[in-house]
């Protein structure tokens, strides 16, 4: 939760006291800001399935800051609090989930006030590119374990970029992602910037004095998002899939809004150090397919194909409309090893550099002429139409002629 809060904003830590926001057992708190990507670089047309989510204002606008990412031509992921009112001040949690502080749910906003933004600039006058038309969550009444939401846009987005989400397998320690957000950045400008390489540092359900306490439904990394980030995107470095999306963080450094910078609150010191969490697309995967069944199509699941494009034997006029990215004589291939087995009525023969399993071509057709009977064997004469039943016959009247000899 990354918005700017009246209390303190505390990250999942083990226990707390309300009063100063004190915590026990040397966990640390976390506080608030504005801000997206620390030491982040400009973000490119690459990113653009990371789009900016806000709150519509009476006159079309959108206002606001949160970030998110289009996993179809219709749909988004984002986190719970960008589209719910919640409660101020801090969130605390514990390893299994619990809430132990903050974090309330009190009314999710009408989808249609929520709009996104396409591209890497922000500012007054930048037009939506969609709205919602509907908002998925798992219904907790409480951010710990559950800031996760998934919108239904009024429309599909015409070339929208969109990204794979991992639905199967966790995210794993150590494992590197990309970080995507918007906001004002301590590497200066304001628009969406990304940092590569971010390792993860732990994945819940665990308690770390490294990382505080990380949820079974989250993952915790250290330096890289801030404010402005919370939705946004965490995208695996090898695959490029979606692994999770914002949810809070902080270092707890003293804040002087009159003074330090929006980032203090998201950098790495010599004496504060910086927990910040996602929460995992994998373990949340349900309310992804309960969205897909409004909004239509399918998710792109990593290690699959992207499902708007075309199935074997659709027509293409290159491999970037297939979902194998072979096409071939206008028609999606499937490829194959060379000498393996396709499906029935197709043979792996060789496409281009590799080898493709082909539609076998149609029986030439006759003109609606009946062709020729298939011949059979037969003891009788050439030109007979002789029997099984009629050669029966034959060999008994021999027989009775004989017995009459």
């Amino acid at each position: 939760m990354f918005a700017r809060l009246t209390g303190c904003f505390l990250v999942s830590v083990l226990s707390v006291t309300a009063a100063g926001c004190a915590l026990d057992d040397g966990a640390t708190p976390v506080s608030r800001s504005e801000s997206p990507i620390i030491d982040g670089v400009a973000s490119g047309p690459e990113d653009n399935s990371a789009v900016w989510l806000g709150i519509l204002t009476a006159d079309g606008y959108p206002q606001g800051m949160c970030s998110g990412v289009l996993i179809a031509d219709n749909v988004v992921l984002t986190a719970r609090h960008c589209v719910a009112r919640t409660s101020n001040g801090g969130i605390a949690c514990s390893k299994d989930g619990t809430p132990i502080s903050g974090g309330g749910v009190r009314s999710d906003y009408p989808a249609e006030q929520l709009a996104i933004v396409i591209g890497p600039s922000l500012g007054r006058g930048v037009k939506a590119a969609a709205r919602g038309q509907q908002v998925f969550h798992t219904g907790a009444n409480n951010l710990c374990n559950n800031d996760f939401a998934v919108v239904v846009l009024d429309r599909h987005i015409p070339d929208a970029q969109i990204a794979p989400v991992r639905l199967v397998s966790p995210p794993k320690k150590s494992e590197k992602i990309l970080a995507v957000g918007y906001g004002v950045s301590n590497s200066g400008g304001r628009g969406r910037r990304r940092r590569a390489d971010i390792p993860i540092l732990a994945v819940g359900p665990v308690a770390t004095p490294q990382t505080g306490s990380v949820a079974p439904n989250e993952f915790a990394i250290g330096e890289g998002i801030c404010s402005g980030d919370s939705g946004g995107p965490a995208y695996s470095m090898e695959t490029g899939a979606v692994v999770g999306v914002v949810s809070r963080g902080g270092n707890g450094a003293p804040y002087d809004p009159t003074s330090d910078p929006e980032w203090t609150q998201c950098l790495d010191t010599d004496a504060y150090r910086t927990h910040n969490i996602y929460t995992r697309v994998d373990t949340l995967k349900d309310v992804i397919y309960q969205a897909f069944e409004v909004a239509g199509g399918e998710p792109w699941v990593e290690g699959s194909y992207d499902p708007r494009k075309g199935k074997a034997t659709e027509a293409c006029e290159s491999g970037d409309a297939c979902r194998s990215g072979v096409c071939h004589e206008g028609a999606c291939v499937d490829p194959c090893a060379e000498g393996s087995v396709c499906g029935e009525g197709f043979t792996c023969k060789p496409v281009g550099a590799g080898t493709a399993c082909v539609q076998n071509p149609a029986a030439p057709a006759n003109d609606g002429a009946p062709g020729p009977s298939p011949k059979k064997c037969s003891v009788s004469e050439p030109g007979a139409a002789a029997s099984g039943g009629g050669l029966a016959l034959a060999l008994a009247m021999l027989l009775v002629a004989r017995r009459r000899r």
